[in-house]
């Protein structure tokens, strides 16, 4: 299934996969054995709880079906999981069974239906200015993989959209400093540290970036700090990104900061305006 499936294309395979899973509860009401010890019947149903995660599960929230309920099939599919990891009671798997199938038509097949959302060209769930910043990232993967994030932010998972957002601002940094030539960026580095007087002073790094990987070992921060030296950003762009990237590192670990809807999309309107949409950040 695509990840951008229209609604009508995500109901027929709702459907077909409801089918398959009334024909799985049959097949258990038939049989006769306490126990599901069939190796072939157990793959069978392996693989149909796995095909919910594949193909339904998160993917069904951008269009509007609320969290609970998905994360409610979630359980259900996991405890199928574990059942068919061994030897377990049939009355087992049917309580699982009977629990998806008393609701899934409702819960999923009719909400799709009413409630017809193409999430490929859907942009109701963002307000006008979410929208236009949307609309300055030409590049279609970078906006495919930001409407990600903004379902993220939609549907509530703030610090999956958080981390998202950083995700996309750091990958066409990297790109940058690739273009401008990481010769330049060490030599930059380099001029840092031997300062004794001024903004960098107490810098005390030096980078040897050869490549793509290694430039993944150097810090998100310290990249920031040596493009504001090359002068690619200026001090308070580079504090805007810096806080972006801080909220980030806030999201990916526990902690007691909240995030809030209006952080998480001021972190997006900086990391466009400053990055994505920026002329000096282009590598086209």
């Amino acid at each position: 299934m695509a990840n951008n499936m229209s609604s009508h294309d995500f109901v027929q395979d709702a459907k077909e996969y409801l089918e398959l899973l009334k024909i799985q509860r049959k097949e258990l009401l038939s049989s006769q054995a306490v126990k599901v010890n069939n190796q072939e019947q157990k793959k069978a149903i392996n693989k149909l709880a796995e095909y919910w995660f594949d193909n339904f599960s998160k993917k069904l929230l951008p269009y509007g079906i609320d969290k609970d309920i998905v994360f409610s099939y979630d359980e259900l599919f996991k405890n199928i999981l574990r059942l068919s990891s061994s030897n377990n009671r049939r009355s087992s798997y049917e309580v699982q069974f009977d629990a998806i199938l008393k609701s899934f038509n409702d819960n999923i097949i009719i909400f799709l239906q009413t409630n017809n959302i193409d999430i490929e060209n859907d942009t109701t769930m963002y307000d006008d200015e979410v929208t236009a910043l949307l609309e300055k990232v030409p590049n279609s993967d970078e906006n495919d993989y930001l409407r990600e994030a903004l379902g993220c932010w939609a549907n509530g998972f703030l610090k999956a959209s958080t981390v998202l957002f950083w995700c996309a601002a750091i990958d066409r940094i990297h790109k940058v400093v690739e273009k401008i030539g990481f010769d330049s960026f060490n030599k930059t580095s380099i001029q840092m540290k031997e300062q004794t007087k001024g903004k960098y002073k107490n810098f005390n790094k030096t980078f040897s970036v050869s490549s793509g990987n290694d430039l993944q070992s150097v810090f998100d921060n310290d990249i920031i700090t040596v493009l504001e030296a090359m002068q690619m950003i200026d001090t308070n762009e580079k504090s805007r990104l810096i806080s972006c990237f801080n909220m980030r590192c806030h999201a990916a670990h526990p902690g007691a900061a909240p995030i809030t809807k209006y952080n998480v999309i001021s972190c997006f309107s900086d990391i466009i305006e400053i990055v994505l949409a920026n002329p000096k950040f282009s590598v086209e």
